[in-house]
């Protein structure tokens, strides 16, 4: 299918790379199909592209490159949300907040994006507590793997 991004331009993309999110996204609400499409093969980013509105696009990332010890209780009710039956099948992902300096680049752990990956279905858990918050620095003063696989390793 054709899919129009005010960012990426048109593109065609598979089906399967429609992600349903039955509530939306928080301040999104009404958007509820979603594409996720690669930056590019090697890297831990992604385009979260609105698949009915072309200037809402955001940036997501894999948390675990980052934040390797990154832990998120999900409770059951929220996997049955998204039908994940045996909840083996998840992939979870962070929202990014993205400055004028990349490097200033900061991950939302406070809620992440739960996919399941045969359901094709999404939310954006928000828990009632967590250590976490919505601004962690995913680069370090050091240079990571992550870094160079971004571009920002020098």
């Amino acid at each position: 299918m054709k899919l129009q991004s005010k960012i990426l331009g048109e593109m065609e993309i598979e089906e399967s790379a429609i992600i349903h999110f039955p509530a939306g996204i928080p301040a999104f609400e009404e958007e509820r199909r979603f594409a996720i499409i690669p930056m590019d093969e090697a890297g831990p980013f992604y385009y979260l592209q609105a698949v009915n509105r072309t200037e809402l696009c955001l940036v997501i990332a894999d948390p675990f490159v980052f934040f390797p010890d990154y832990q998120v209780d999900v409770p059951d009710r929220e996997l049955q949300r998204i039908q994940a039956e045996d909840g083996k099948n998840i992939s979870l992902l962070s929202v990014l907040t993205i400055p004028d300096d990349f490097k200033n680049t900061t991950a939302n752990l406070f809620a992440p994006l739960i996919i399941d990956t045969i359901s094709r279905q999404g939310i954006q858990f928000i828990p009632e507590k967590s250590i976490y918050s919505t601004r962690h620095t995913i680069f370090s003063s050091e240079p990571s793997a992550a870094q160079a696989a971004a571009g920002q390793g020098e």
